[in-house]
């Protein structure tokens, strides 16, 4: 048997496992216990057969992060804190210092020098 036999001989077989288990209704975990059949290569097979046939895998949507807006860097950086109380502190002669108090005494902080 030829090396494309036996690839096109394993993604039928594949297609028919992600074809049964589409119409089982069993979750991922059970269909693989009851067919014998690997969980890492029931997720590889399927990942690589919708990338083959231009259906990728579908991702949860990006996460959007709100944006602070520290204005215009003079003589006195601004710091804004997320529990929405600003606080004024001296410029950094060749940058800037951030500190973002993330509650539970967690703060963050960035410099640009």
């Amino acid at each position: 048997m030829s090396k494309h036999t036996q690839v096109t001989s394993k993604e039928t077989t594949w297609r028919n496992h992600l074809a049964r288990h589409a119409s089982s209704g069993k979750s991922v975990s059970a269909f693989c216990r009851d067919e014998a059949i690997s969980e890492g290569n029931f997720y590889a097979w399927r990942s690589r057969l919708q990338t083959k046939n231009g259906n990728a895998p579908s991702r949860p949507p990006k996460r959007i992060t709100p944006f602070i807006d520290l204005g215009a860097v003079k003589g006195v950086a601004t710091t804004e804190r997320l529990s929405g109380a600003t606080s004024h502190a001296p410029a950094i002669a060749s940058g800037i210092e951030v500190r973002i108090d993330l509650g539970g005494g967690v703060s963050l902080t960035i410099m640009r020098h």
